[in-house]
C-alpha cells in the first residue's frame, strides 16, 4: 500500500474512533437517566433535607445538605454533573398552601417519638407487596432530597431479601422550601399513578444521574409512553395537589421530621436509613408479632 493510502486509511480509523466513543457515550448518558442499574456515586450515607429538624428521630440526617449535591460520575467531574438550577414560576394556591404548612411543621417539630396515624391502605396507598404481609416499611419522602434518594434504593434492596413478608408503601411529604421540584415532581408521579406507571417513574427519578427537573420528568413520562396530553393537563389543573397535601398531613401528625421518614410496622425508624439497619428494625418487629395459639382443642 501507498504511503498516501496509509494515511487515509489511519485517518478513517480515528474518525470511526471517534463515533464509537461518542455513541458509547450516548448510550451511557440514555440508559443512567432511564434508572438502570448502573452503579455511580451516590452522594453520602447521611440523610435528610428538612433545615432545621434535628432530633433523635433525625439520627444519621444532616439538614444542611442542599440538592446541590445531587451529582453522579467521579469527584474530579462532580461539577460538571450539577443540575441547572431550575427557574422558579409563580407560587400558585397549592404551593402557597404547602408552603404555609411545612412553615406550622417546623415549628412544631419535635424529638418525641410517634406512631403512624394513617395505617397502609391498598385501595389508596401504592403498595409494593402483600396487602396482608405482616411487616410494613412506610416512607414519607420528597422527590428532590438526595436522602431518599439513597434510602429508596437501601428499601429495594430490602424488600428484595424480606420477599413476601414485607408491604412498603410510598407517601409524600414535600420539602418545598428547601427544594422547588418536589411538589411538581409529587404531582407528576401521581399522575404517573392515574396510567398505572407510579413504581416506574418513582424509579426513574430516584435512579436517573441527576436530579429531577421540569424537563428530565416530562422525558420520563414521555419514554414511559405515558398519554402526554392527559400528563400535562393534570399538571398544568394541579389534579393531584390535594392528595399530596393529604399525604403531607398524615406525616405531620404521624412525626416526620425530616427527609425521608420512615415507618416500621407503625413506629418511626429512628436509625440509619441503610440495608443492615432496616433489616434489624424489621427483625424486630417480627419477633413482636403476635403468635399463633398453641393450645389444640381437646
Amino acid at each position: 500500500m501507498s504511503p498516501l493510502g496509509l494515511t487515509l486509511s489511519g485517518g478513517l480509523w480515528i474518525v470511526l474512533g471517534v463515533f464509537a466513543v461518542a455513541f458509547a457515550a450516548l448510550i451511557f448518558s440514555y440508559f443512567t437517566e432511564r434508572g438502570t442499574e448502573i452503579r455511580f456515586h451516590a452522594w453520602g450515607n447521611r440523610g435528610g433535607d428538612a433545615p432545621g429538624s434535628f432530633g433523635s428521630g433525625n439520627v444519621g440526617k444532616d439538614p444542611t445538605l442542599d440538592v446541590g449535591s445531587w451529582y453522579r460520575g467521579y469527584p474530579s467531574r462532580r461539577s460538571r454533573n450539577l443540575a441547572r438550577p431550575e427557574t422558579r414560576s409563580p407560587i400558585d394556591a397549592d404551593e402557597r398552601q404547602l408552603l404555609q404548612r411545612l412553615a406550622a411543621w417546623r415549628r412544631r417539630l419535635t424529638s418525641e417519638s410517634f406512631g403512624l396515624v394513617a395505617a397502609p391502605d391498598p385501595a389508596r396507598d401504592h403498595i409494593r407487596g402483600p396487602a396482608d404481609a405482616p411487616l410494613q416499611l412506610v416512607g414519607y419522602a420528597d422527590f428532590e432530597c438526595p436522602s431518599c434518594q439513597l434510602a429508596a434504593r437501601a428499601v429495594d434492596r430490602v424488600r428484595r431479601q424480606v420477599g413476601d413478608e414485607l408491604l412498603v408503601v410510598v407517601r409524600h411529604f414535600p420539602v418545598a422550601d428547601a427544594h422547588p421540584m418536589a411538589m411538581f415532581a409529587a404531582e407528576a408521579v401521581e399522575a404517573a399513578a392515574a396510567q398505572g406507571r407510579f413504581w416506574d417513574l418513582h424509579t426513574r427519578i430516584y435512579y436517573s444521574r441527576r436530579p429531577p427537573t421540569k424537563d428530565s420528568i416530562r422525558r420520563h413520562a414521555g419514554r414511559l409512553h405515558l398519554d402526554m396530553r392527559r400528563f400535562e393537563s393534570e399538571l398544568d389543573r394541579h389534579t393531584y395537589a390535594s392528595r399530596v397535601l393529604e399525604d403531607f398531613d398524615t406525616g405531620v401528625r404521624s412525626g416526620v421530621n425530616g427527609t425521608p421518614t420512615l415507618f416500621v410496622n407503625g413506629i418511626r425508624h429512628d436509625d440509619e436509613h441503610t440495608v443492615d439497619s432496616l433489616l434489624s428494625a424489621l427483625d424486630v418487629a417480627r419477633y413482636s408479632l403476635p403468635r399463633p395459639s398453641t393450645q389444640g382443642s381437646r
